[in-house]
């Protein structure tokens, strides 16, 4: 499978391996400390949530392995992970059930259950 965008945003902010700024920022996102070079930012907004996950290609979509971490004092929810080269597909799963398409994703790909994924590319 192949896409046509060379960076791909997986919500709000994506650091790709060797670059040292964002892809997109949301209005009313949070600050946060720049991530290390190589990794990849998933951050999503999810009000009410007592959980986070992300699951994607590149953990056999367990929506439970890869949790993310709620920015203090907001219903922001971050973590940077170091993912190897390649087009990843992905989706965010709240409190283990809810299934959530990231919202500003550059690029979407339907899976085989209907269900639209992000995208995103590590160079």
């Amino acid at each position: 499978m192949r896409f046509s965008r060379a960076i791909i945003v997986g919500v709000w902010v994506v650091l790709l391996a060797g670059i040292g700024g964002c892809a997109a920022h949301k209005a009313g996102s949070p600050d946060l400390p720049k991530p290390q070079i190589g990794t990849v930012r998933f951050m999503v907004e999810a009000s009410g949530a007592k959980q986070v996950f992300v699951a994607g290609s590149f953990n056999g979509w367990r929506k439970d392995s890869i949790s993310l971490n709620r920015v203090k004092g907001t219903s922001w929810w971050s973590v940077d992970l170091l993912l190897p080269k390649g087009e990843h597909a992905f989706m965010y799963v709240i409190d283990g059930v809810k299934w959530v398409t990231p919202p500003q994703a550059d690029d979407f790909v339907e899976d085989e259950f209907g269900h639209r994924n992000g995208i995103v590319i590590v160079r």
